[in-house]
């Protein structure tokens, strides 16, 4: 599956791809069912948030096989930029935008670690997702859409003018690069 999947922004780019539909399908059951439970979270913008109830969502049963279809776009991504690093998704969170319900230009960075990031749509209407505060670059995500990027990219979510935008953000924690196989003397003069 590997294949070019990028909008360059700046010089920058953002992994673009489409989730399993049916994974996102059953994805969203779960989180209309326990959205309730979601509760407001200001980072200076209305919006509710899974947060309150676990640091890492997709560690939930009921999103397993999602989890394992965002692993297979980061590995893709992964592929696509050359740059291998194990880790882990060590954070993730529902976003529910209700009417008129943003968010503010922000990015994903840590004092302590890099990460790769991103975000799943899991609504068949979706406001715009903006991404750099120069070179503003927006995108109209799609029901299961999936978009990826380093977590220093600053991106913020347009005002929603549907009734209900259902997104799911992580992170990916680079624990440590991946060179490659590395050459011997010997592999080298017998070519």
């Amino acid at each position: 599956m590997i294949e070019n999947n990028f909008i360059k922004i700046k010089e920058t780019l953002v992994y673009k791809n489409k989730l399993e539909p049916e994974v996102c399908n059953l994805a969203l059951e779960f989180i209309k069912h326990k959205q309730d439970k979601f509760i407001h979270k200001s980072w200076d913008c209305d919006l509710r948030t899974s947060i309150n109830l676990t640091h890492n969502i997709l560690n939930v049963e009921e999103l397993r096989n999602l989890k394992f279809n965002i692993m297979h776009h980061i590995e893709n991504y992964m592929f696509q930029t050359k740059k291998f690093y194990e880790g882990y998704i060590s954070d993730s969170w529902i976003n529910i935008y209700e009417k008129n319900y943003y968010q503010e230009f922000h990015d994903h960075t840590s004092d302590v670690h890099k990460c790769i990031s991103g975000v799943a749509y899991l609504t068949h209407k979706n406001s715009n997702i903006i991404f750099d505060t120069l070179h503003a670059k927006p995108f109209t995500p799609q029901f299961a859409d999936i978009v990826i990027f380093e977590d220093d990219m600053l991106h913020r979510v347009k005002s929603n003018e549907e009734e209900l935008r259902i997104s799911l953000a992580f992170n990916y924690r680079k624990c440590v690069s991946w060179y490659g196989i590395k050459e011997t003397n010997k592999e080298k003069t017998n070519d």
